[in-house]
C-alpha cells in the first residue's frame, strides 16, 4: 500500500492540469476579493492542515468521530460524484455564510474537511475559516482530482490483492 501511496504522490506533483483548471475557475469567478488575497491565503495561510487522499479515506474507513466533509464545488458537479457522506456547499455560498456569521463555530472535536476540484479554493477557504475562529479546518490536497486518482488506485490494488489470495484458493466463495 505504501508503493501506491508514493506513486500517487508523484503523479499528483507532475499534475499540471490541476494548476490550469484552478486558473480557468477562478477566472469564472465574481469575487470581491482582490486575487492577491487568495495567493496569500493559498502559499502562507496558518492554521489549516492538508490532508492526503490515503488520510481522508484512513479517516472515513475508521468512522471517525466529529468528522464533517464539505463539498465547495458547484451543485452539477458534486452530483456527478462526490466523496460519500460530503455536503454539497457551493464555494460562493459558503464564503458568504462565513464572511455574515452565519456558519456557527464548530465544537472544538469536530474536524471540518473543505474539498475542491484541485484542492486551490479548499486550501483558501480553510485558512480564512481559521482567520474566522474555527479550528481543526483541514483541505484536501489536490481536491477531486486527487482523490478520483487515489480511489481508483486503491480500488485496483485491492481487487489484485484480492484475485491472488483466490487463485491460491485461500478465499472460497459460493
Amino acid at each position: 500500500m505504501n508503493f501506491i501511496v508514493w506513486i500517487e504522490s508523484l503523479l499528483h506533483a507532475l499534475d499540471v492540469g490541476a494548476l490550469i483548471e484552478s486558473l480557468r475557475n477562478y477566472r469564472k469567478r465574481t469575487w470581491n476579493i482582490d486575487p492577491t488575497e487568495i495567493i496569500k491565503q493559498m502559499l502562507i495561510g496558518k492554521g489549516r492542515l492538508d490532508l492526503t487522499p490515503p488520510q481522508l479515506s484512513r479517516m472515513i474507513t475508521h468512522q471517525e468521530a466529529g468528522l464533517h466533509l464539505i463539498d465547495l464545488r458547484e451543485s452539477h458537479k458534486y452530483r456527478e460524484k462526490h466523496i460519500t457522506h460530503a455536503v454539497s456547499k457551493p464555494i460562493d455560498n459558503f464564503l458568504k455564510e462565513i464572511y455574515e456569521g452565519k456558519y456557527p463555530l464548530a465544537p472544538p472535536l469536530q474536524k471540518i474537511i473543505l474539498v475542491c476540484d484541485t484542492g486551490q479554493l479548499s486550501k483558501f477557504a480553510a485558512s480564512l475559516m481559521t482567520e474566522e475562529g474555527f479550528t481543526r479546518v483541514y483541505s484536501l490536497k489536490g481536491g477531486m482530482r486527487r482523490w478520483n486518482r487515489w480511489e481508483g488506485m486503491a480500488r485496483k490494488a485491492f481487487f489484485a490483492r484480492f484475485e491472488k489470495i483466490r487463485a491460491f484458493g485461500e478465499v472460497k466463495c459460493c
